[in-house]
């Protein structure tokens, strides 16, 4: 990309600023997160908190190693320690050593936090037809597909840990 050279006006800034495609993925998103928490914490689950989305994207049903779980989320060990400990005093996950790795925990769900998954999904369903009601279930699909193209031909992965362009927010 060559060097852009010029003047830009107060209002060509605040526009481009406000309508450029990051911002409105961005903006998007925390609205998509804020409503799907709503929904869970409606269902019952007033105690979870936006930082505990983490856990609830990499945790698995078989069970996850906390590392692998803060790899996949962006997020520091100690950090998704902390996390997964208040998922455990609430009786969503259990923990025990790693048979492999005594330095590290093994974490897996129990009934309660597969009950939480369950709302959770629920919450999410239920904030894509919120946006459905908006654009329609047709165009829902359509940027489902167009989002999941990009991804794909950019080869996008979750962050990791290690990635120096974004951190995470928690």
């Amino acid at each position: 990309m060559k060097k852009a050279t010029g003047n830009i006006s107060n209002e060509e800034f605040e526009h481009l600023r406000q309508t450029n495609l990051g911002r409105l993925i961005d903006d998007l998103h925390f609205y998509f997160e804020r409503q799907a928490l709503e929904y869970l914490r409606d269902a019952g689950f007033p105690m979870i908190k936006s930082a505990d989305v983490h856990v609830m994207r990499t945790m698995r049903i078989e069970g996850s190693r906390i590392t692998d779980m803060a790899n996949q989320a962006g997020i520091s060990k100690q950090a998704m320690s902390k996390l997964v400990a208040a998922f455990v005093s609430n009786g969503f996950l259990a923990w025990a050593n790693d048979p492999k790795d005594k330095r590290n925990h093994i974490v897996s769900v129990t009934d309660s936090g597969k009950d939480l998954l369950t709302n959770g999904i629920a919450a999410l369903h239920q904030t894509e037809k919120d946006i459905a009601d908006i654009i329609g279930t047709g165009e829902l699909e359509n940027l489902r597909q167009i989002l999941l193209k990009i991804k794909q031909a950019k080869n996008i992965r979750p962050a990791t840990r290690r990635s120096r362009d974004r951190k995470r927010r928690i």
